[in-house]
């Protein structure tokens, strides 16, 4: 293959796939599905994180750089070589964090772009969320970290930075509002499952 890196971009279109077939089917699924069972704890109010609209923008900045590096290195054919076989862990890390965020979608029915609970929210504590509180945002990292092992370019890493930094801010203000909504059962969960990486952080 005359660029071998165009098959990054291929890579980023199967995580996206992924988790956007998988809300699909899921959403299609739960509309047939009888009600949350009664263990499951709900949320009985909407609440919304205050400047949620800027750290999903913030996110964003993070996507943004994160495309303009990886177009940039890879239509200019100038992706630099950190190790011989960068290109296969970074597809490797790329489809843990798709696995990852697909998985949280089965356990998850209220999955929202902005950090807001709607009336009828369901607390998720299985699958992934029995190890981390925020397996989404840790697939979102994942799909940077692999992306800047495959181009490791200056620009990637900056990328991968603002995209843990702003999930991080992103869990930090839902974590508010689910201990608003769930209290003393939230507080538990938090007491035993790391933000993003099991027993660390």
């Amino acid at each position: 293959m005359k660029n071998p890196d165009v098959l990054l971009l291929v890579v980023h279109n199967l995580f996206w796939t992924s988790f956007g077939v998988t809300l699909v089917i899921l959403r299609l699924r739960y509309r047939q599905a009888a009600d949350a069972p009664p263990e499951a704890p709900t949320s009985k109010e909407t609440h919304t994180a205050g400047r949620s609209r800027s750290l999903l923008a913030f996110h964003m900045v993070a996507f943004g750089l994160m495309y303009f590096g990886i177009f940039n290195a890879v239509g200019a054919q100038q992706v630099p070589v950190g190790f011989p076989g960068q290109r296969i862990v970074g597809a490797i890390v790329i489809g843990i964090g798709a696995a990852l965020m697909s998985s949280a979608l089965t356990y998850f029915r209220s999955w929202r772009f902005r950090a807001r609970l709607d009336q009828g929210h369901q607390l998720a504590t299985g699958g992934p969320f029995r190890l981390m509180r925020h397996p989404i945002y840790m697939g979102l990292n994942l799909l940077a970290l692999g992306s800047a092992i495959w181009v490791p370019t200056a620009i990637l890493w900056i990328a991968v930075v603002l995209m843990v930094v702003g999930s991080d801010l992103r869990a930090r203000a839902e974590e508010r509002i689910l201990e608003d909504a769930f209290g003393d059962t939230y507080r538990d969960y938090c007491r035993r499952t790391r933000r993003f990486i099991p027993g660390i952080y």
